[in-house]
């Protein structure tokens, strides 16, 4: 009987391992890591307020706006050159202090998902420093990744400024 059980369980384990897909890799279009004189605690108060990216966005957002529809909410945003962008904020996880979202419209052409990350953590042997790490993940045609990548890389030059002003003071 003892058998028959630990048959039955490596045939189901084995069904089991059969039917779950392999873990797919995936490498961000960009990275880059803000290192701040600060606390990782006062850093995320200021970046999980979606709000407030406009306050250390080095001059570069005029409006934000944080719509909920139906359970998902959104953050519309008007640079201060008039374009304008809608994210889907993904997550944002206190107890890790981790965002994500993903861009909504505009995309290039090409470009099929855009989603930033960012992960605000401490530094293990400097007390008073801590890193936000930024992301870029994008999905779509690489001629239409470029542009986009340039652009976001920039947005995360200014917030990384604006932090700095804002944290740094």
């Amino acid at each position: 009987m003892k058998r028959i059980l630990t048959l039955l369980l490596i045939c189901c384990s084995t069904a089991a391992m059969a039917q779950m897909e392999a873990a797919k890799k995936i490498i961000p279009d960009y990275t880059h890591e803000t290192m701040l004189k600060s606390s990782p605690s006062k850093i995320w108060r200021v970046i999980s307020n979606l709000p407030q990216v406009k306050d250390y966005a080095n001059g570069t957002i005029k409006d934000v706006q944080i719509v909920t529809d139906r359970d998902t909410r959104y953050r519309d945003i008007t640079f201060t050159d008039n374009r304008k962008r809608r994210d889907i904020i993904d997550q944002v996880h206190d107890s890790y202090k981790f965002f994500v979202f993903s861009i909504v419209s505009p995309l290039p052409n090409g470009v099929t998902h855009a989603t930033v990350t960012a992960l605000v953590e401490s530094m293990p042997d400097k007390d008073d420093m801590s890193v936000v790490r930024w992301s870029i993940i994008l999905e779509g045609d690489k001629g239409g990744r470029k542009p986009l990548v340039d652009t976001l890389s920039a947005e995360i030059g200014n917030y990384e400024a604006g932090l700095k002003k804002l944290l740094e003071q």
